[in-house]
This record gives C-alpha cells, structure tokens and sequence, in this order.
C-alpha cells in the first residue's frame, strides 16, 4: 500500500526518495536570490549598507558533513539584473542533480538561465 501510494504521489522519483532518507530535509523551498543590505561603511557615510543578491545553499561531502557555501553579487557594481542572474546561476549549478525533483514539486517554474 505504501509503494502505491507513493508510486502515485511521487512517479518515477519515488525510488530515489525511499533509497535516500534525508533527500527531503537537503532540498531548498527556493531556488531564489534573496536581497539583503550588506554593510560597507565609508569616511563619509559610517551607516552605509550595500544592496546586494544572496545565493546561499549547504553541501555535504562523502561523510555527510556539512557546509555552507554562498555568493554574494553587489547590486550596485553589477547592476540589478546582472546580480541576479549570476546568484540564480550558482543556485541553480548548486542543487542541478535535484532540479527534476523540484520542478516536479514546483518550487522551481523555470530553469531559463542554463
């Protein structure tokens, strides 16, 4: 009844999600950039905050530790869309052997940006 059930729920991803016990807790609910005000303080501006794209993710090696890794892209230096793309690139090569899985629970709508 369980291999049934999941089998209809999952489809062809219900074998990877049972041979793998922890793949739900490693997936991301987003595969968007944030936007966070980083501080850069001057001479003359002491309070000054960057804005700035965020890409941040965990990886885990063979003995499944974990770290965390990020890339951080100014808005101001790159522009708005320019740092966008490249943090959305570096999510998206980050998580690209789940990207199936993810489109297929639909947190990720598109993956244009290959």
């Amino acid at each position: 009844l369980r291999n049934e059930l999941g089998r209809e729920m999952w489809g062809k991803f219900w074998r990877q999600i049972l041979k793998d016990p922890y793949l739900m807790t490693r997936l991301p609910h987003s595969l968007e950039p944030k936007i966070i005000y980083k501080p850069r303080p001057t001479k003359e501006n002491p309070d000054y905050r960057d804005a700035c794209y965020i890409a941040a993710w965990r990886s885990y090696d063979n003995a499944g530790n974990c770290a965390f890794k990020s890339v951080v892209c100014s808005i101001k230096r790159h522009g708005k869309l320019a740092a966008y793309t490249k943090t959305k690139k570096a999510l998206l090569d980050a998580h690209k052997d789940y990207l199936d899985i993810l489109i297929y629970m639909g947190r990720l709508n598109s993956i244009d940006l290959k």
